[in-house]
């Protein structure tokens, strides 16, 4: 399974880092529709979606994340990550302790689904302009999971979630949390956060980012959670195949669902 991953990773990676830093901006746009394409088609199967909603739903997302992009006002495209962020930072954690279930709405799933990848997609291009600021927040979610893996692997003993995901405990968290404090500490700052206040000091920027650390690694839990919330509740272990050793695109991006627009809402409050 670990060789296959690895393999997967591998022939994926060069095809990911060429569209980020080569493409040119409306030609990343148009891969992250491509994303979306794949991401609604997971989402209607994981749903209980049905009919001809169903069908065309990996057309529509896509397609809804385009006309935003191009045809809604700027405030909009503003105010939809900031809600998404808000979903993610509060929402998300009463929908995961309430286990409030997909199959029960059906096809208005769709609403929720454009709600949960459309946001994502449009902070993958707000925060995209040089690729190095969005390579190094999607590192976050990356280094999080990959210790948490290996952390819960050697020291897991607590649960975290035991009823959604019984593989993850509170020590992987731990592991995770701390490889990306000290990861984002020595990361190269996109931008001065409060530079016109005594926090802008090397130590109040420090102390600032560590939040920001803590945030986006609780964060990306929330997301890594909820799918797995979803597949728990129509019993399957990964969102598709599409992936081999990974699963689906789903079970790749769940975590970056959530820390994309809390980061571009980061990202936004600095310049607006």
């Amino acid at each position: 399974m670990l060789k296959t991953r690895i393999m997967t990773a591998a022939a994926l990676l060069p095809i990911v880092l060429a569209a980020l830093f080569f493409l040119p901006a409306n030609g990343w746009i148009f891969f992250c529709a491509g994303l979306l394409a794949f991401a609604g088609w997971e989402w209607q199967r994981l749903s209980a979606m049905n009919g001809v909603w169903a069908l065309f739903y990996p057309l529509v997302v896509p397609m809804a994340f385009l006309a935003v992009w191009y045809f809604c006002p700027l405030e909009i495209r503003i105010g939809l990550i900031f809600a998404s962020a808000i979903f993610w930072s509060i929402g998300v954690p009463i929908w995961l302790k309430s286990k409030w279930c997909l199959s029960q709405a059906g096809n208005l799933n769709g609403l929720l689904g454009l709600a949960l990848l459309v946001p994502a997609a449009m902070a993958m291009v707000i925060l995209h302009p040089d690729g190095k600021t969005l390579l190094s927040i999607m590192m976050i979610a990356w280094i999080a999971d990959t210790f948490a893996y290996f952390s819960g692997k050697a020291f897991g003993r607590h649960k975290l979630a035991p009823s959604i995901s019984p593989g993850k405990s509170w020590e992987g968290v731990y592991g995770g949390t701390l490889a990306v404090i000290v990861y984002v500490q020595w990361l190269p700052k996109p931008f001065l956060l409060f530079p016109n206040t005594a926090l802008a000091t090397p130590i109040g920027q420090a102390a600032i980012w560590l939040l920001i650390a803590l945030l986006l690694t609780a964060v990306s839990v929330m997301g890594d959670l909820l799918e797995s919330l979803f597949k728990r509740q129509i019993n399957i272990k990964d969102s598709s195949n599409l992936l081999p050793g990974h699963g689906g695109v789903l079970d790749r991006i769940d975590s970056l669902l959530a820390i994309l627009p809390v980061s571009a809402a980061i990202y936004l409050s600095q310049l607006l």
